[in-house]
C-alpha cells in the first residue's frame, strides 16, 4: 500500500512538472498583471519561429516591395558641405540662355551654369557645380533646378529661384546616371505641368547587369517620392515627351526600345509598356518627336531616315526620308519650332569613318561615350509634316547641340571645342555671329 502510494505521488509530481513546463492546449489565457487576459500564443508570430510555407509565400510582395522602394527612394537630408552655389545673378529676361559647362576650366574640376544675355553677349549670371552637371527648367522658368556630383555616386540637387538667384532647397540623391564624356543631351525633365522633375539614375543589381529607374522629385513639396520608375537595362535615356506628371515616353538607347510610361501620383506604374524599334541598334535614333496630338511619335534614325509610330497600335511606317550615310545624324538636343512643323538636325556631312559603324552601338554602352568629334557642321531641316528637306544651314565651326530662340527665328548652337555658341538667323539661313562662353558649353535651354 505505501508502495502504491510513493508511485503516485511521483505520478502526480511528473506530471504537474511537465504543466509546467509544456502548457496543455486549452487551457485559460495567462493574466497580466493588470488583471487582463493576454490572448493564447500564435505560433505564426513567435519571432523566434521560422515562417510555414504559406506565411512565407504571403510574406514575399511586401518584402519585394519594400526592397523596390528602398532602392527607388533617394535620402531626404540636404548635403553637409554643398558644391552649387550662384555666385552672381541678374534677374533673367525671356530669350536669354541657360548654358551647362561641364568643362568651365581645361583639367579643372566642377561645372559652371552661365545665364548669357545673347543680345549682347553679356555673362548676366553664374552658378557654380560640381563634377557632371545637368540641369532642367520648370515650363514658367520660375525655377531652374541643377544636379552634380558630390563624391563617388552620390550627387546633390539644387532648387534655384530663377528671379532671385537664391538656392531655396538642396536635396541628395543616389546613383544619378552620368557618363564619362559631354552629355549629349539632359538626362532631367520636368513635367508639362510643372508638378514633377524626374531623374535618371542608374543602379546596378550586380557588377555585370545595369538596372535603371527615374527618381520622382515632387516640386510642390521638394521632397522625392518613394517609388521610382523602373526601365530596366534602358541606358543613358532621353525623354520624348513630358506633357504632365502621370503621362511620358522615353527612349532607351541600350535596349533599342521605346516606353510608354503612365503612373498615378504616388509614381506607381500603371503603364509601362516598352516597343522594340524594327531596326537594328547599330542604326541608332537621333532623335524622336511626338505629334501635338499624342497620338504619333517620329523617329529619327542615325542614317537621317524617319518612322512614324502610331501609339496606340505601336506599328511603325516609313515616310518619305530614306536613309542615307549611316551615323551622319547624331543622338542630341535638335530643337523643333515653336508650332512642331520643323525639326532642326544636326549632320555631319564628313564624319570619322573609324565610327561610322559604332557609334550607335557603343552609345549606350558604358562608358556611355558620345565621342568628342562626333559633332555636326550643317543643320539639315525637315518640315515635319511632309519629312521632306526643305533647307540646309550650314555653319562656321563644328557644334554639340542646340536651342531655338526669339519665336522660333533664332538658332543657338553650342560649340564645346570652340568655347563658343554659334547664333545663327533660321530665316537668312546663316550663322550671323559668335559669343564666346566659358570653357565647353554643351546644352542651353531658353528663358521663358
Amino acid at each position: 500500500m505505501l508502495r502504491a502510494i510513493g508511485f503516485l505521488s511521483r505520478f502526480i509530481f511528473i506530471a504537474a512538472l511537465m504543466i509546467l513546463v509544456l502548457g496543455v492546449p486549452g487551457l485559460a489565457a495567462a493574466q497580466t498583471p493588470d488583471g487582463s487576459q493576454n490572448p493564447p500564443a500564435d505560433p505564426s508570430a513567435d519571432p523566434w519561429a521560422g515562417p510555414t510555407a504559406a506565411s512565407s509565400k504571403d510574406q514575399e510582395p511586401a518584402q519585394e516591395q519594400s526592397q523596390e522602394e528602398a532602392q527607388s527612394a533617394s535620402p531626404e537630408q540636404a548635403p553637409s558641405h554643398s558644391n552649387i552655389a550662384v555666385e552672381n545673378w541678374v534677374e533673367p529676361k525671356p530669350g536669354w540662355l541657360y548654358v551647362l559647362d561641364s568643362k568651365p576650366e581645361s583639367g579643372g574640376p566642377g561645372g559652371r551654369v552661365w545665364l548669357v544675355d545673347p543680345e549682347t553677349g553679356k555673362m548676366m549670371g553664374s552658378i557654380r557645380t560640381g563634377d557632371n552637371p545637368d540641369f532642367a527648367l520648370s515650363p514658367d522658368g520660375s525655377r531652374l533646378y541643377v544636379a552634380s556630383i558630390t563624391e563617388g555616386n552620390s550627387s546633390e540637387l539644387a532648387a534655384i529661384d530663377t528671379v532671385k538667384g537664391a538656392v531655396l532647397q538642396l536635396r541628395m540623391i543616389e546613383d544619378r546616371e552620368v557618363g564619362d564624356a559631354l552629355p549629349a543631351f539632359s538626362t532631367m525633365a520636368v513635367s508639362g505641368d510643372g508638378l514633377v522633375l524626374r531623374i535618371l539614375r542608374d543602379t546596378p543589381k550586380s557588377p555585370d547587369a545595369d538596372s535603371f529607374l527615374l527618381a520622382t522629385f515632387d516640386t510642390r513639396t521638394n521632397s522625392f517620392l518613394r517609388r521610382g520608375v523602373h526601365l530596366g537595362n534602358c541606358g543613358p535615356g532621353r525623354f520624348i515627351s513630358y506633357p504632365n506628371a502621370s503621362q511620358f515616353d522615353i527612349f532607351c538607347p541600350r535596349t533599342n526600345r521605346i516606353r510608354l510610361i503612365r503612373v498615378d501620383a504616388g509614381s506607381r506604374e500603371l503603364q509601362n509598356l516598352d516597343v522594340v524599334l524594327p531596326w537594328e541598334r547599330r542604326i541608332g535614333v537621333a532623335a524622336a518627336i511626338e505629334a501635338s496630338s499624342g497620338q504619333q511619335i517620329a523617329v529619327i534614325r542615325g542614317d537621317g531616315a524617319v518612322f512614324v509610330m502610331d501609339v496606340s497600335t505601336q506599328e511603325f511606317f516609313q515616310t518619305s526620308a530614306h536613309a542615307g550615310s549611316p551615323n551622319r545624324v547624331l543622338p542630341g538636343a535638335w530643337p523643333t519650332s515653336p508650332d512642331g512643323s520643323r525639326v532642326y538636325l544636326g549632320h555631319n556631312s564628313g564624319y570619322d569613318r573609324l565610327y561610322d559603324n559604332r557609334c550607335y552601338l557603343d552609345y549606350g554602352r558604358p562608358p556611355n561615350l558620345r565621342p568628342d568629334n562626333a559633332t555636326a557642321d550643317e543643320f539639315r531641316v525637315l518640315d515635319t509634316r511632309t519629312w521632306r528637306k526643305v533647307s540646309t544651314i550650314r555653319l562656321k565651326l563644328p557644334f554639340w547641340s542646340a536651342v531655338l530662340g526669339d519665336e522660333g527665328k533664332i538658332l543657338y548652337a553650342m560649340a564645346p571645342q570652340k568655347h563658343s555658341i554659334a547664333v545663327i538667323d533660321v530665316v537668312k539661313k546663316r550663322q550671323i555671329r559668335t559669343l564666346k562662353v566659358g570653357g565647353a558649353p554643351t546644352l542651353a535651354l531658353i528663358a521663358p
